[in-house]
């Protein structure tokens, strides 16, 4: 409403006495404008087109805070991570890990770990068994008994995993651990953990470079789905008309 100022503005107008706070606040006062509204929505129907005018003006909502802070904010940003939110969330639909695999499934995706079909019958269509299991021992995780591999399974857009990863987040947010669990399975914690994630990962740099196979390296380790990533980033950027 006009003649009401949002919380930044009131920061610029009345600084901090801290100067952490301080500091932070010129930073966001340097950054560019978030992408408007009207903007950002077409650019997520281009990534995620099977969402309802609804479901895209609820995901608009839950990302504005977090793209601010992130300052995810030049069109090529925005495009980059959405296109690479709805490649890595299935369009902006899971957000929490599937780890329900037949047990041919698991010798494709995890051949070390299950050389034969036997080997991963115990696992097969088991998702708190396998997900301790190959993720023991790894990523800040406890051993299989631990239980951690299923507690700190992948969630949110851009699916954070293992223990230290969670403490890095909670620690973030200004949560404690298992605060920061169950908030990254909300719509609200699926926004603010990708962003975190990207955040922490610098990856504003390569983005506005456009540099979209070096960002696809950064979350997936690898180069899975890098042409439909590219698709992706590049429709969203069509569509916000940069």
């Amino acid at each position: 409403m006009s003649g009401t100022l949002n919380p930044l503005d009131v920061l610029v107008q009345q600084p901090s006495p801290n100067p952490a706070v301080a500091a932070a606040v010129v930073v966001l006062a340097d950054s560019p404008p978030p992408l408007p509204s009207d903007r950002l929505d077409p650019a997520l129907q281009a990534v995620a087109p099977h969402l309802t005018a609804d479901e895209r003006a609820a995901w608009v909502i839950a990302m504005g805070e977090p793209l601010l802070k992130a300052s995810i904010t030049t069109p090529r940003c925005v495009a980059a991570f959405l296109g690479q939110c709805s490649q890595e969330s299935g369009g902006f639909r899971d957000m929490e890990e599937d780890l329900s695999y037949s047990a041919g499934r698991l010798c494709e995706v995890w051949p070390s770990r299950f050389p034969t079909l036997e080997a991963a019958e115990a696992c097969a269509l088991q998702p708190e068994a396998l997900a301790n299991r190959v993720y023991s021992n790894r990523m800040g995780n406890g051993d299989e008994a631990s239980g951690d591999g299923w507690m700190f399974r992948g969630r949110g857009l851009i699916q954070i995993t293992g223990r230290t990863a969670y403490q890095r987040f909670a620690q973030a947010m200004g949560m404690t651990l298992e605060q920061a669990v169950a908030h990254a399975a909300t719509q609200a914690g699926a926004a603010d953990s990708a962003a975190w994630y990207w955040s922490a990962n610098e990856l504003n740099v390569p983005a506005n470079a456009w540099s979209i196979d070096l960002i696809t390296r950064k979350i997936n380790g690898g180069m899975a789905g890098a042409a439909e990533r590219t698709r992706l980033c590049n429709a969203a950027l069509q569509a916000i008309g940069a």
